[in-house]
C-alpha cells in the first residue's frame, strides 16, 4: 500500500473520514503500532530476512574495546572480525564469526594471558563445557557488550599476529534497524514497503493490512463503543501468527523430513 491508501484504509475499518479522523492522529496510532509489529517480526526473523544493515569499525592492534551506538549495540544480529590483513581470492578479508559470551563464567581475571588460553583466533567449535576448551580445542572468538562498547575476546591481536597495526573495516557488525516512521499519510506513488534510504527500511507489504487493522482497533479501544470491532478484526491475532510463522518458514532449504520406509507386508 501507499501511505494514502494506508490511510483510506484505517478510514474504512473504523467508518471515519478526514475530518474526524486526521491525518495527524493516524500518524500517532501508525508509528508506535509500526514499532510493535517490527519487534515481532524481528523476533521471529531467525535468518535475518529483516531489517539488517551492516555497521564497520577498524580493527585496531592491542585493542579490544569499541564504541557503537546504542541502538546498533541493543539490535546486534552478528558480529565478525578480521584478525589478518591478508584478504583472500576474493579480495576480501577473512572475517570470522564472533558468538556472545560472558567472560565470568570462567572464573578468571580479565589478563590478556588469560585471553589469549581460552579463546582463538580461527573459526572452530563452540565451548565443550563451562570450564573452557579441552586441550587442543580451537573455540574461535566472542565478544562482550559493555557499557556503549563492544569487547573482543579472541587470541593475540598484537600488529605481528594481524599483520598491520590497523585492519581497516576488521570488525563488521549486522544489526537490526527498524522501519522508518512515516513522514505523512498523503503520498500516493510509492509503496511503504519500499526502503526510503540506504539505511533505513520500509514495512513488509505482507503486513500492511494487519497493520491498518491494528491501527483500527487501537482507535476503537480510545473511543468506546463508538465502533464495534468487525468479524475481521476480532481475527487479528491469528492472522497476525499465521503471518509471523510464515516469516519463519521462508527458506525451507534447511528442512529435515521424515519419512516411514516402504512396507511391502512380508515383514508383518
Amino acid at each position: 500500500m501507499t501511505r494514502l491508501a494506508f490511510a483510506t484504509k484505517i478510514r474504512n475499518f473504523t467508518k471515519q473520514d478526514v475530518n474526524s479522523l486526521t491525518d495527524a492522529t493516524l500518524l500517532t496510532l501508525a508509528n508506535p503500532i509500526k514499532d510493535h509489529l517490527a519487534e515481532l517480526i524481528a523476533s521471529r526473523d531467525i535468518k535475518g530476512n529483516y531489517f539488517i544493515l551492516p555497521a564497520l569499525d577498524n580493527l585496531i592492534a592491542n585493542q579490544r574495546e569499541y564504541a557503537f551506538p546504542d541502538d546498533v549495540l541493543d539490535h546486534i544480529y552478528s558480529v565478525e572480525a578480521a584478525f589478518s590483513n591478508t584478504v583472500d581470492s576474493f579480495g576480501q578479508l577473512p572475517y570470522v564469526q564472533c558468538f556472545p559470551d560472558d567472560y565470568r563464567r570462567l572464573g578468571l581475571a580479565r589478563t590478556e594471558g588469560n585471553l589469549q588460553a581460552n579463546y582463538t583466533n580461527g573459526g572452530g567449535a563452540l565451548w565443550t563445557n563451562s570450564f573452557g576448551p579441552k586441550s587442543g580445542q580451537v573455540v574461535g572468538p566472542r565478544y562482550e557488550i559493555q557499557r556503549r562498547s563492544l569487547y573482543l575476546l579472541s587470541g593475540a591481536i598484537d600488529a605481528t599476529t594481524l599483520g598491520a597495526s590497523t585492519i581497516t573495516n576488521g570488525i563488521r557488525i549486522r544489526y537490526r534497524a527498524y522501519p522508518a516512521d512515516l513522514p505523512d499519510m498523503t503520498d500516493n506513488t510509492i509503496d511503504m514497503s519500499v526502503d526510503p534510504s540506504t539505511t533505513t527500511f520500509g514495512f513488509p507489504r505482507q503486513f500492511h493490512e494487519l497493520w491498518a487493522r491494528a491501527c483500527s482497533m487501537e482507535w476503537k479501544a480510545q473511543h468506546p463503543g463508538a465502533v464495534p470491532l468487525s468479524m475481521l478484526e476480532q481475527k487479528y491475532e491469528q492472522d497476525l501468527e499465521a503471518k509471523l510463522s510464515g516469516i519463519e518458514n521462508n527458506d525451507m532449504s534447511g528442512e529435515i523430513i521424515g519419512r516411514l520406509p516402504y512396507q511391502t507386508g512380508y515383514s508383518l
